[in-house]
C-alpha cells in the first residue's frame, strides 16, 4: 500500500513538471505568434518536438502494432486542427483566456456522449455541464467584451480537444508512444502546407525559441506518459489545470496582462465543473466494470 502511495505520488510530481512544461511550450509559442503565421510556429515547434520522438523510438527494439489505424489518424488530426485553432487564439487572446475555455472540453465531452453515443447523462452531469457554460459566459462577459476570431479559434480549440478525448476513449488498447507519434504527424500534416505557403525564414533567436518550445513541449508529453505509468489517469487528468497557474504567471510577466475578478470566477467555475465531470466518468467506468 505504502509503494502503491509512493508511486502515485512519483506519478503526480512527474505530471505537475510536465504541464509547466507544456504551459512554457505555449507561452514560447504565443511569442513566436507575434512576429511569425501560426501555421510556420507549428511546423518549427514540431521539427524540434521530434527530436525527443525520435530519441524514444531509438530505444525501442519492439515497434508497437497500430490496432486501428483510422483511429488513430484521426487523432492525430485532431491534435493538429486543434493546436492550429489554439495558436490562432494565443496570438490574439491572452493565454489563460484561451486555456480557460479549451478546458471545458470534459463538459463538452458529456454533451457529445449523450448525442452521438447515446450515453445516458444523469442529473448531476447535466448540472455540471451548465455550470461548466455559465463560467464561460461569466469569462467572455457576452455584451461586455467584445467577441473576437480569438475566441471562435479557442472554441474550435475546445471542440477537437473533445472529439480526441472521445476517439482517445476508442483507441485506449493503442500503445501510448505511437499515440505521441501520431499527434506530432498530425501537427506537421496540418502546419507545413500553410508554412511552406506563407512562412519566411526566421532570425537565429527566434530559432532558438522555437527549438526550445519544441523541445519541452516533446518531452513534456513523454513525461505525461510517465506519469500515467505511475498513477490512474483519473488522478492526472486534474492536474492540467495547474497551468492556468502558469498561464496567469506568464501573462502578467511576459504579456503584461492584468489579473482579472470575472476571469478568476468563471474559470472557477469551469474547472469544478470539469472535476466533477471527470469524477462522474470514473464512477461510470467503474460501475461498467462491476456489471
Amino acid at each position: 500500500m505504502a509503494e502503491n502511495t509512493q508511486t502515485h505520488t512519483a506519478g503526480l510530481m512527474l505530471a505537475l513538471v510536465a504541464n509547466l512544461l507544456l504551459a512554457s511550450a505555449d507561452a514560447t509559442a504565443k511569442l513566436l505568434t507575434t512576429r511569425y503565421p501560426v501555421f510556420q510556429v507549428i511546423t518549427m515547434q514540431v521539427a524540434f518536438a521530434f527530436i525527443p520522438v525520435a530519441a524514444m523510438f531509438a530505444r525501442t527494439s519492439i515497434w508497437p502494432q497500430i490496432r486501428r489505424p483510422a483511429l488513430v489518424l484521426m487523432r492525430g488530426l485532431c491534435a493538429g486542427v486543434g493546436t492550429l485553432c489554439s495558436f490562432s487564439a494565443f496570438s490574439v487572446l491572452p493565454l489563460p483566456d484561451v486555456y480557460a475555455i479549451i478546458f471545458s472540453a470534459p463538459i463538452v465531452v458529456t454533451l457529445f456522449s449523450a448525442m452521438f453515443l447515446h450515453e445516458k447523462v444523469g442529473r448531476y452531469r447535466f448540472g455540471a455541464v451548465l455550470v461548466g457554460f455559465a463560467g464561460i459566459l461569466v469569462m467572455v462577459e457576452p455584451g461586455v467584451t467584445r467577441m473576437t476570431l480569438g475566441h471562435v479559434a479557442a472554441f474550435g480549440g475546445m471542440l477537437t480537444t473533445a472529439a480526441a478525448i472521445l476517439i482517445m476513449r476508442q483507441a485506449r488498447h493503442e500503445d501510448a508512444n505511437l499515440m505521441v507519434a501520431a499527434v506530432m504527424l498530425g501537427l506537421l500534416l496540418v502546419s507545413l502546407p500553410g508554412c511552406l505557403a506563407v512562412g519566411r525564414a526566421p532570425s537565429l533567436p527566434d530559432v532558438g525559441l522555437a527549438a526550445l518550445s519544441g523541445l519541452i513541449m516533446g518531452s513534456g508529453n513523454f513525461i505525461i506518459l510517465a506519469a500515467v505509468r505511475r498513477a490512474p489517469a483519473a488522478l492526472i487528468a486534474p492536474t492540467q489545470y495547474t497551468m492556468l497557474m502558469w498561464a496567469l504567471l506568464y501573462g502578467v510577466i511576459l504579456f503584461g496582462n492584468p489579473v482579472r475578478l470575472h476571469f478568476i470566477v468563471g474559470a472557477a467555475l469551469v474547472i469544478a465543473a470539469s472535476l466533477f465531470t471527470l469524477r462522474r466518468e470514473r464512477v461510470r467506468a467503474l460501475e461498467e466494470m462491476v456489471k
